[in-house]
């Protein structure tokens, strides 16, 4: 970045000094080189530049940018200048351009440096553009060819393999629009393969068109198996017969190469079209090469998969013997006569890890199984031979020739083969329904996230833990930890970043216990440790509970590495100890769930012991949870507003504070049940009704004249705000009610948006555009950082009460209530200060040019009805 006095001399010096001499020096330079000003317009320029422009030098120099660049590459321009200005450093850019010179798109590299006059103002940028397009096309390439060899390998239909190819190859190179021709069967015509881009009609004309020496670029390809560039169907003789249908649909120059089978047999051709005249870049034809010879692969694939189902059909219709012996059958097919190998299929050969069906061929059987399965094994094949009838299903274990054993369902018959009689022998390999069941019993058990014992488990274990202190006369413990403020990770961060913090925190608590202790994951964001304390005595299990809960609340609480980015969370842990046999599971577990809840309750990041208070206090919990939505389902819910008013005194609106008028338990104070609306979720439904009922009463006060232009201001929570769905329904607020959006305003607290800017001001930006403004509630007392306050769309700050309180007799908060003040009034938004409680707060609030206040100097909270008493 160069920056005041010292950009501007050296500019000065470079453009009035030897302007020749610098000029030559950024001709030599290999990339494009140029330094424009704020206006867009051409200060300097290399050669290398100016001919991407298709121009020169000196027609480019003192020219605007937008003689070459439409309006929507000038507002991309502009964006990346504002970004750059704005970060005051060099920035890169990657982006495609066309390329006049060479009549081509091409991906670049720009990198961007401000320079800023004497003042500090934006003066110039200084840019440097590589082309990196060679390097892009290459590993997209690359990528297309591996996934062209994935649809390969998983036998893709041939037509959806050929469709896929070309649409991956066009989008890797801009412009291009691909088509693949088959040669019929009569080897003198080539058929439609694919094109998903040339128009049906042309597709259509030119299908079975004819092999010869100058029937376009395809046909003439075909005829003489070489590459065949025509850079301009308008002239190209080779287009003769097919020109006035190519231009017809604007097809300018097509490039075409044979796809050839490995041993040099005709398949087709696969050609590139162009809506302008032009020819290939060597790494362009290098692609169309190295494609021809990928889709040749692909389509002699085909004709071979093609050829050997032909001759899988001739040989089921031909040969008797091998339907019976089941030569393809995936199951290890056998036959031996008086205990000697005769026949063995693939499969066999396979399962008993042979190199070749001789291998096994005249060896014993007694010399394939397990020692203590051989006198079984030789009875069954006896019988079988003696009886002639099959014997039933039978598990045993084999000698494979590596020395490895197999576990294997046998299933044995006698037959007649070559004319003998002989046993026919199928095997089972048992080996993956073992590995199914063990997945089955994993995931029956154990959590697919963190691989610790599920709930299911852990309850299993801690039934033998009583039992186990039952009967040794000792102490066991439980404990139950629960992530602090998870949910609100998951919903500022995603449920990825969740699923890191849960996996890291499992590795933790592991480490913070013996082998002979158990952890499990129980819930979402919660784990059980079920641990042997070995203690005889009450006390003495609670000391060693209470050392190992401390352990893990401890390494918890260590910063963890999410995406590169440090994140710091806490816990809170229940902890219960039983007796010899005292406790019941469900007791156990609901003991130390209410210890659990109780630690929160207690400011979290801390280890609780149950007692029966705690009990009393987690039914209470649970009744007043049920008694809320109750509430909300039988409408006791209701808003208040409190009256906002202006520098003159005049009411220019007020805030909407929601309250529960509980039948059961009188007036709720918010403080009580607006957090455990947080956390059980209460508070989407409850926010939403916030916002239709705000909405309405903006519908009502509309209808007066004294009113109409009075604004609502709706507190929404983190996590109503962090909801996919929150910008709809704001829409279906105020389409529901007709609010007039201009008069509604939400208010929003800093934590809401220190995660995720980016996406924070596209929804808020989202919501600005309906007419809706925000406010930002409680400044002051976050941690938000300043430089994101001018990105933000706001139209208020609000002073936080807690500076407000104590204005009159701490200067400190004196001058924080100012400087929030010119802040706010310096970005263009006006300023609110809440908690006002007297006239000379008021005073000293206007007296810094504070311009509107809130508080119960100017009016409490009252229901809408009450609110013509302050007119």
């Amino acid at each position: 970045m160069l920056t005041a006095e010292h950009s501007t001399m050296t500019l000065h010096q470079l453009f009035t000094g030897d302007l020749n001499l610098l000029q030559r020096f950024i001709d030599a330079l290999p990339v494009q080189c140029f330094v424009k000003n704020v206006h867009n317009q051409m200060v300097l320029i290399n050669q290398a530049g100016a001919h991407m422009l298709g121009s020169t030098v000196q027609a480019v120099r003192g020219q605007s940018l937008a003689t070459w660049f439409d309006a929507e590459q000038m507002a991309r321009i502009a964006a990346q200048d504002k970004q750059v200005y704005a970060q005051s450093k060099t920035l890169h850019f990657e982006e495609t351009l066309w390329d006049a010179q060479h009549a081509q798109f091409l991906r670049s590299v720009t990198a961007k440096t401000p320079v800023f006059d004497a003042q500090g103002q934006p003066q110039f940028v200084i840019g440097l553009m590589i082309d990196v397009t060679g390097q892009k096309a290459l590993e997209a390439q690359t990528t297309s060819e591996l996934q062209l060899l994935e649809l390969l390998a998983t036998n893709t239909p041939l037509t959806d393999l050929l469709e896929a190819y070309a649409h991956s190859f066009e989008f890797n190179f801009s412009g291009v629009m691909c088509s693949v021709l088959l040669i019929d069967p009569d080897g003198l015509h080539l058929r439609h393969g694919a094109a998903p881009s040339l128009p049906k009609a042309y597709c259509d004309a030119i299908d079975g068109s004819a092999i010869g020496p100058a029937v376009g670029s395809c046909g003439t390809a075909a005829f003489t198996r070489q590459a065949v560039i025509v850079s301009d169907i308008a002239r190209d003789p080779l287009w003769q017969d097919y020109r006035d249908l190519a231009l017809s649909h604007n097809l300018h120059a097509c490039w075409s190469v044979p796809i050839l089978s490995t041993k040099g047999r005709l398949l087709g051709t696969f050609a590139n079209y162009h809506l302008q005249p032009r020819s290939p870049q060597p790494q362009e034809l290098q692609a169309i090469q190295r494609s021809a010879y990928l889709l040749g692969l692909a389509v002699e694939h085909h004709h071979i998969q093609q050829d050997l189902l032909r001759q899988e059909t001739a040989l089921r219709e031909s040969e008797a013997r091998y339907r019976t012996l089941v030569e393809w059958s995936p199951e290890a097919v056998a036959v031996h006569r008086a205990g000697v190998i005769a026949y063995v299929n693939t499969a066999c050969v396979k399962l008993l890890r042979a190199n070749s069906p001789a291998d096994l061929q005249g060896k014993h059987i007694i010399d394939l199984l397990h020692p203590d399965d051989r006198a079984r094994g030789l009875a069954r094949a006896q019988q079988a031979m003696e009886s002639g009838v099959a014997a039933p299903l039978i598990e045993e274990r084999l000698l494979r020739l590596d020395g490895s054993i197999v576990e294997v369902e046998i299933q044995s018959t006698a037959i007649v083969y070559d004319g003998a009689p002989a046993v026919y022998v199928v095997a089972h390999d048992l080996t993956k329904r073992h590995e199914d069941q063990e997945t089955i019993h994993h995931l029956a058990f154990f959590d697919a996230l963190t691989g610790l014992p599920n709930r299911r488990l852990m309850l299993d274990r801690l039934q033998q833990a009583l039992a186990s202190a039952a009967r040794k006369q000792l102490f066991g413990a439980v404990l139950l930890l629960d992530l602090d403020n998870f949910k609100q990770l998951n919903d500022l961060l995603g449920h990825n970043m969740g699923d890191a913090l849960l996996q890291q925190a499992a590795q933790r608590v592991l480490g913070c216990v013996r082998k002979s202790d158990s952890v499990g994951r129980v819930g979402g964001d919660e784990f059980m440790v079920l641990l042997d304390t070995f203690a005889s005595s009450a006390s003495q299990a609670a000391q060693y509970t209470e050392t190992v809960a401390q352990k893990i609340l401890a390494q918890l609480a260590e910063p963890y590495t999410l995406a590169g980015k440090s994140y710091t969370s806490t816990s809170s842990i229940g902890a219960m100890v039983f007796m010899q046999g005292s406790e019941n599971r469900d007791s156990v577990v609901k003991h130390a769930d209410a210890a659990m809840y109780q630690a929160k309750a207690a400011g979290r990041n801390t280890v609780c012991f149950f007692d029966p208070a705690m009990q009393a206090q987690a039914v209470a919990r649970a009744e007043f949870e049920q008694d809320m939505r109750d509430g909300f389902d039988q409408r006791e819910f209701t808003l208040y507003y409190q009256i906002q008013v202006d520098s003159q005194s005049q009411i220019m609106g007020a805030e909407a504070l929601v309250r529960w008028r509980s039948a059961k338990r009188g007036m709720v104070s918010p403080l009580e049940f607006i957090s455990l609306a947080e956390e059980n979720g209460m508070i989407l439904p409850l926010g939403q009704y916030v916002l239709e009922a705000a909405c309405a009463q903006l519908v009502d006060w509309a209808q007066q004249p004294a009113t109409a232009a009075w604004t609502v201001a709706v507190n929404v929570s983190a996590r109503q705000f962090a909801h996919v769905n929150f910008v709809d329904n704001v829409v279906m607020a105020l389409q529901k009610t007709g609010a007039n959006p201009l008069l509604l305003k939400l208010e929003l607290t800093e934590s809401m948006l220190l995660k995720n800017v980016e996406a924070v001001i596209a929804k808020m930006n989202a919501i600005k555009a309906l007419g809706v403004s925000f406010s930002l509630d409680d400044f002051g007392t976050g941690y938000s950082s300043l430089s994101y306050l001018k990105l933000l769309p706001l139209a208020q700050l609000k002073i936080d009460q807690s500076f407000v309180r104590d204005l009159l007799t701490d200067p400190n908060d004196a001058v924080i209530a100012r400087t929030v003040v010119a802040l706010g009034h310096s970005l263009g938004m006006r300023v609110i200060a809440e908690g006002v409680e007297n006239a000379a707060q008021r005073d000293l609030l206007a007296s810094m040019d504070c311009d509107a206040f809130q508080g119960y100097y100017f009016g409490r909270p009252v229901p809408p009805e009450n609110i013509p008493l302050f007119l």
